[in-house]
């Protein structure tokens, strides 16, 4: 607050010294009837440029210090704790008195996870939390958000009580005199918010609150879409072991090696069902199904086959039927160990009618 009033003083001054050397500049035209005063007004005007830009440059820096600082907490938790801490960190480093994290789904505003600083000396606190605990507001009701979302944009309300798109039941309960919002957007699309501000009497928010929330709120996306994708790659690496796990051992009931413990000199080439030309193992599948088969190998779902795709689940499972009928198989993991051409097409099953996958 006093950097505020240091700057908007400075801000004043610069008015002021400009407005000075305007004037007396319009008084005498010819250079040579200049006063000795226009110089000095002139060293005037440029030395408070010059702490104005200094003092944007601090307050840049200092944010940026506080975002590394943000985001070095927040780094290596997974996407659910990482929203959980999220709200704690901002209100730590930004000096937010409350602040609050959301999801977005479709047109419904879900708030997550409410932090408020002192909540035992914050009067609306209790009643705060009981109204957000499991609230699903529609943005029909809340136009402010509305527009955040689809501008994908910050807000700064200073008067909240004043504005018209607000929603009027949410500010009540909030009590705050101002308060900053940011989207968290993830490939172009908003998936949740970020609310911060300060309660009544002083809750004063200003631009550079709403620039702090904003470039948070950027490196959260980034750091959550990084968080999802490695736990995604952790649990496919999982799904991948247990799948040569799985082959493994109904190679061992057969007493042949597996196709990847197979060496290139005694093969003559890799065993690989998707990339070798002869298919001798599965001769009767279809170009369709050998493509299938060969990201179920590589541990894909059906959903993420139809996506990879782009065919439905439902024309994913018809194929897997049928690629369990002609190879006599009943899971996926005996599949791919007959379509990679490890294993008889009777290895391990019953003749009974595929399962389904």
């Amino acid at each position: 607050m006093v950097q505020q009033v240091a700057v908007a003083a400075s801000d004043a001054d610069l008015d002021d010294s400009t407005n000075q050397l305007v004037q007396r500049l319009a008084l005498s035209p010819d250079p040579v009837g200049v006063s000795e005063a226009v110089p000095d007004l002139l060293i005037s005007v440029l030395r408070l440029q010059c702490e104005l830009l200094d003092d944007e440059l601090s307050r840049r820096v200092r944010c940026l210090t506080e975002i590394r600082n943000a985001l070095g907490d927040l780094r290596g938790l997974s996407p659910r704790d990482m929203i959980h801490a999220a709200p704690v960190v901002l209100s730590r480093e930004f000096g937010f008195a409350r602040t609050m994290i959301s999801t977005v789904r479709r047109s419904i505003w879900l708030p997550q996870h409410l932090h408020i600083e002192n909540e035992g000396d914050d009067p609306q606190s209790r009643r705060l939390r009981e109204y957000l605990t499991g609230a699903q507001i529609h943005l029909a009701n809340a136009p402010l958000e509305a527009k955040l979302i689809r501008k994908r944009r910050g807000l700064l309300m200073p008067s909240p009580k004043q504005d018209k798109l607000t929603c009027k039941e949410i500010i009540d309960v909030y009590g705050c005199s101002g308060y900053v919002a940011a989207p968290i957007t993830v490939q172009d699309r908003v998936i949740g918010m970020l609310h911060a501000g300060r309660p009544e009497p002083d809750g004063i928010v200003t631009m550079d609150h709403l620039d702090q929330l904003e470039a948070f709120a950027e490196c959260l996306a980034v750091a959550f879409e990084s968080a999802v994708l490695k736990e995604k790659a952790a649990q496919q690496h999982v799904a991948v072991g247990n799948l040569c796990d799985h082959v493994e051992e109904l190679i061992g009931r057969s007493n042949e090696p597996a196709w990847w413990q197979l060496s290139a000199g005694t093969s003559g080439q890799r065993h690989d069902a998707y990339s070798r030309g002869d298919q001798r193992a599965v001769p009767s599948l279809t170009a369709r199904e050998r493509q299938i088969m060969s990201h179920v190998a590589a541990g894909a779902t059906n959903g993420e086959i139809a996506r990879c795709l782009v065919i439905s689940e439902g024309t994913v499972k018809s194929h897997l039927k049928h690629i369990a009928r002609k190879l006599n198989t009943s899971s996926r993991a005996a599949a791919v160990a007959v379509y990679a051409g490890s294993a008889p097409a009777h290895a391990g099953e019953s003749r009974l009618t595929p399962a389904r996958w």
